[in-house]
């Protein structure tokens, strides 16, 4: 008998993201003046719906267990929205809600995959899409632009694809890049994808987040049956509700939602009754604020590169959605981890290492702060690398001296 860890707590990592989180939040507690630009969660406030059915739910004081799968009032909410914004009508059992996009996706891996089986997606990814895969026992086939370059063909996508492949894995908008796929990216996979019967998985997590009067592709377009085809979203990051830990799973294929129902039965249960009732008014409620958060965050976003092109040898693709952008620091150091080891410590900016996306050389920087945040932000990564940036520079209440 042993007290030991099992093999599959000792092989997953850490989130990088939430690491790093936890460092600057560690800082700042101890009263340093941190920037944090490393940020997964928009500052936006909670729209008005949401908070009302918030108030509403807990003064009726019938805070109680939920059905497993989410409430119908829920359901019903991300049934219209996904007719608005897909154009296709599913039916309650098609949909399943979780506790936020990550564990509807998690429920998803669990429910397809088994060992040996192999899920492809491009790099950069999200930094728990590795972490995931190999947690239900599959194996992560990650797929790299040429000559180093960010951005994948859909012809390497499915060059990619083996007898042992079970499913692709698409985010686009694409954290941490910021690039939306093209439409004949999409058409192409989801095309494919169907003709060869393999799950084809859309983290649209980010898909209204989009500026310059872009669209994200809507790959239900392209789909005929779509059975294969499993669309993930929530709230998070569309209405800055984060907290509300509430995402959802759309599919043709019941029985694939229904099995992702028993495996959420068997582990969380349920959802927070709370966070239902508000997530519901969201996607019911007024959705300006939705309009509101794209321009600014679009805005935002245009301080961030203006500020960026200050800092010599620094190079960054225009960030098409969400709200990060993905940089080249490679000139200054190639280690993205002992970089932002580095900025943390001296200049205490936050930023997230590009190796937990899958490019080394790269650093992830939000423009969810507020713009005085991000040009500090920016101004101190400028002072702490470039070396004819001033050699002394004021942080908080302290005059600082570059080495």
């Amino acid at each position: 008998m042993s007290v030991s860890l099992s093999k599959l707590a000792n092989a997953i990592g850490d989130s990088p993201t939430l690491k790093i989180n936890a460092k600057a939040r560690a800082l700042k507690a101890a009263g340093e003046p941190v920037i944090h630009l490393g940020g997964g969660e928009p500052t936006y406030p909670a729209p008005q719906a949401a908070v009302e059915a918030i108030i509403q739910k807990a003064q009726s004081r019938k805070i109680k267990y939920t059905p497993s799968s989410g409430t119908p009032e829920l359901k019903a909410a991300v049934l219209d929205y996904t007719q608005q914004h897909y154009g296709r009508r599913y039916e309650p059992a098609n949909v399943i809600i979780s506790s936020g996009a990550k564990q509807a996706l998690c429920n998803f891996l669990l429910a397809a995959v088994d060992p040996g089986d192999e899920v492809v997606f491009p790099a950069p990814y999200w930094v728990s899409y590795p972490e995931m895969v190999r947690m239900a026992g599959g194996t992560p086939v990650i797929v790299r632009g040429e000559n180093g370059k960010l951005g994948v063909t859909a012809e390497q996508i499915l060059k990619a694809v083996t007898p042992n492949t079970k499913a692709i894995l698409i985010n686009s908008p694409c954290n941490p890049s910021g690039q939306i796929y093209s439409e004949d990216f999409i058409k192409t996979v989801v095309e494919f994808a169907e003709q060869e019967n393999i799950f084809l998985v859309m983290d649209d997590i980010y898909h209204q987040l989009v500026f310059d009067g872009q669209k994200t592709p809507n790959a239900c377009a392209y789909a005929k049956e779509g059975k294969n085809l499993v669309i993930i979203n929530g709230v998070s990051k569309l209405y800055g509700l984060t907290g509300l830990r509430i995402g959802w799973a759309v599919c043709a294929h019941k029985e694939l939602i229904a099995a992702m129902g028993r495996i959420q039965s068997q582990s969380t249960s349920c959802n927070c009754d709370l966070s239902e009732a508000a997530a519901a008014a969201a996607l019911n409620g007024d959705q300006s604020c939705v309009q509101d958060l794209c321009r600014i965050l679009q805005e935002n976003r245009d301080v961030l590169l203006k500020e960026a092109a200050q800092i010599p040898y620094v190079h960054v693709e225009k960030p098409a959605g969400t709200f990060y952008s993905f940089m080249d620091f490679s000139h200054y150091n190639a280690d993205s981890n002992a970089l932002a080891q580095y900025l943390l410590e001296k200049a205490l900016v936050a930023v997230v290492p590009g190796a937990s996306f899958g490019a080394e050389g790269y650093l992830r920087i939000s423009y969810c702060a507020d713009q005085a945040s991000i040009v500090e932000g920016m101004r101190r990564i400028r002072w702490a690398l470039d070396e004819n940036a001033p050699k002394e520079i004021k942080i908080g209440d302290k005059l600082v001296t570059r080495d």
